[in-house]
């Protein structure tokens, strides 16, 4: 399944595409075919064009990778392996909120 990765046969996803989870997706884009998703259809606009809605990526990040930015679940569904960058608060018992990873 690794080389269906690198042969680019199969697509990586990352969910969630925060201040962790778009240098990661970038980052593996540089050698996989990824999909970046996110809930917030503005935050992928931005994306689409390049710009990093958190500000901590300058748009030559964005260069030279094969990634699909989406925030439809019919795209997600291509994807054969994902990675999940969600927000995981813990509340005073420190015991997580899954609400976001749920979403």
């Amino acid at each position: 399944m690794y080389q269906d990765l690198l042969d680019k046969k199969a697509k990586l996803a990352v969910i969630g595409l925060g201040y962790v989870g778009l240098p990661i997706a970038l980052e593996f884009a540089r050698k996989l075919s990824v999909i970046g998703f996110d809930i917030s259809s503005r935050r992928i606009e931005m994306m689409k064009q390049g710009l990093d809605p958190s500000n901590e990526l300058e748009k030559e990040a964005f260069e030279g990778c094969d990634i699909t930015f989406t925030d439809s679940l019919e795209v997600l569904r291509e994807a054969r392996f994902f990675i999940v960058a969600v927000p995981t608060p813990v509340d005073d018992h420190n015991v997580p909120d899954l609400k976001p990873v749920k979403r």
